[in-house]
């Protein structure tokens, strides 16, 4: 029996009350919406899930191979969440690469490949290996604040960029959590002509 597709509605608060009691995997919501008369296709519950996470409903954290998902909170998203989020909205452009330069460009150090990974986006392409003195004081840092680094995990910079790109990302990294509008009016610096 494959039950019927509940409402938009029906089929969130299903979701949502399933992730109320922690994190789930793709195959134990699946579970849950089917034991609630939902049966739907892995690839169906997958678009959908990854929709909500878009659209800020839902936080996804990659356990390689797995996914899971849990409830999100406006203020419960960390810095590689914001720049994966930011970074997979830049057109024409490997997001990788953008949230590589964002990260390297706010936190003003040298990035760890894992840390891109974080960020669940693909693997840079444009970058420059760093060796560092540092390198095991970072890593203890990060550690402090509960992320895991590899001592053999590669540090790296961006090639260089324009500075009107870094400028237009960071802009977008500012605007994904300030909501700026609120703070200006569209403003037009174009010279007005008059007439002699």
């Amino acid at each position: 029996m494959t039950g019927t597709l509940p409402d938009n509605k029906q089929l969130i608060d299903i979701i949502i009350g399933a992730l109320q009691k922690g994190e789930q995997s793709i195959s134990s919501l699946g579970k849950i919406l089917e034991e609630n008369g939902h049966k739907m296709h892995r690839i169906m519950l997958s678009g959908y899930l990854k929709a909500l996470v878009d659209v800020g409903i839902l936080k996804e954290r990659r356990i390689k191979p797995v996914a899971l998902y849990s409830i999100a909170k406006k203020n419960d998203q960390d810095i590689y969440e914001i720049v994966g989020s930011v970074a997979r909205g830049v057109k024409n452009s490997v997001d990788g690469d953008v949230a590589l330069l964002l990260l390297y460009n706010v936190l003003k150090r040298p990035i760890f490949i894992s840390e891109i990974d974080r960020c669940n986006v693909r693997r840079p392409t444009n970058f420059q290996y760093v060796s560092s003195d540092k390198r095991m004081d970072l890593i203890k840092k990060l550690a402090e604040a509960g992320i895991r680094i590899s001592e053999a995990d590669m540090l790296v910079r961006p090639n260089s960029q324009s500075d009107e790109f870094v400028l237009n990302v960071l802009v977008n990294f500012v605007e994904s959590i300030i909501d700026l509008k609120k703070y200006t009016i569209p403003f037009n610096e174009k010279k007005q002509k008059t007439l002699d």
